[in-house]
């Protein structure tokens, strides 16, 4: 493959790593005006360090800049110090490399990247996402043929590489649901998406209150909506997931990385989204699940039970009927089969977690407070 040449509209700088913790911001954003013909595009990823499934993603990057049309560059976003040196592969004009100094998250360590950025598009893909060989090239194409457009994001491709039941049925799941719900959405995703510099921003950049991987993408992506802005799902733009999931992992992340804090940020804006993975059809079949789940705990003394648990099974099939068949076309019907258990599974737990943290929102436990000098008890 030819080495990457970096455009001329973005001048060249040495790839060093910058410090860029509080007090130490030294490179900043130039200003420079955008032409909606030369929009230059500065892709974002967060890594704490050099090697794994970023190594793979980072020259996939690499690799897309070298086809860019229009201007481009790099920034890798380290959460902390730098543990050992700057690997040969990222030492290019086209690559920087900003540091937060001290573990702060991937929201903040975003935010440092945008600050340094000079492109009028931010493309932000995660460290365990390597990109379709014309994913940026779509998204320039997005942007400067749409001037309304504030952000878009993409989907999983199809082929998950990493195997067992759980991360093949994960990465598809994730894949079925984007692919499912082109156009308008009122979210974002940091795992390939992009949004206009100027309209990240507005908005202040990612909420870095959110020091773990979370909904900070959900967040800002419903503040930039709520300001009037646009965000497209282009399911055309597509990348690959790494990532390795357990049973223990997909369960844990769901509901704490990610039902707990969605459900209360959703609770404290009075918003509900009817997209993506709470559509109704996904609400409904969340009320299936348990019902389904709860008939089965009774047969033994309800033999009758059994016939509400098919009829729950059923109408979860028919809802995500095209998922299964996904999954059977791809895997076969052991793994579809699997899919659908797991799939009941994550339907149960997402829809208690929410159930628990609205009735907890609603009725909070009353605190106590030590009483005053002199005052009765």
């Amino acid at each position: 493959m030819a080495d990457p040449v970096m455009q001329p509209a973005l001048e060249p700088v040495p790839a060093s790593i910058v410090d860029v913790s509080p007090g130490s911001r030294a490179v900043l954003r130039s200003g420079r005006p955008a032409e909606a013909s030369t929009l230059a595009v500065t892709v974002v990823m967060p890594t704490v360090g050099f090697d794994g499934d970023f190594a793979v993603s980072a020259r996939r990057v690499i690799e897309c800049l070298g086809r860019a049309s229009a201007p481009a560059e790099f920034i890798v976003a380290l959460d902390g110090a730098a543990a050992t040196a700057l690997p040969a592969w990222l030492d290019r004009p086209d690559v920087r490399v900003v540091a937060t100094g001290v573990r702060s998250g991937p929201a903040a360590a975003r935010n440092a990247a945008v600050e340094a950025a000079r492109g009028d598009v931010v493309m932000f893909v995660d460290a365990d996402v390597e990109l379709a060989p014309d994913a940026l090239e779509r998204v320039m194409a997005a942007f400067a043929a749409e001037p309304d457009l504030d952000g878009m994001f993409g989907a999983y491709d199809d082929e998950p590489t990493a195997p067992g039941l759980v991360s093949q049925f994960r990465n598809l799941l994730h894949h079925h649901t984007h692919v499912s719900h082109p156009g308008s959405a009122v979210t974002f995703w940091t795992g390939c998406g992009a949004i206009r510099t100027a309209k990240f921003l507005d908005v202040g950049g990612f909420d870095a209150d959110f020091a773990c991987p979370s909904v900070e993408d959900i967040d800002l992506g419903m503040r930039v909506t709520a300001a009037g802005g646009r965000i497209a799902l282009d399911p055309g733009l597509r990348c690959k997931h790494l990532k390795r999931w357990t049973l223990s992992s997909m369960i844990l992340t769901d509901v704490f990385a990610r039902a707990v804090p969605w459900t209360k940020m959703l609770v404290t804006r009075h918003s509900m989204p009817t997209t993506l993975n709470i559509d109704w059809k996904n609400r409904a079949c969340g009320v299936l699940a348990v019902a389904l789940v709860a008939a089965l705990v009774v047969v033994p003394w309800f033999p009758a039970a059994a016939a509400i648990a098919a009829a729950c099974g059923l109408g979860i099939f028919s809802c995500h009927r095209d998922f299964y068949g996904l999954c059977l076309r791809k895997r076969g019907l052991r793994f579809a089969l699997g899919a659908f258990a797991l799939h009941v599974l994550f339907f149960v737990y997402s829809s208690i977690t929410f159930g628990i943290i609205v009735v907890a929102q609603a009725c909070p436990w009353p605190s106590r407070r030590p009483h005053a000098a002199g005052s009765p008890e």
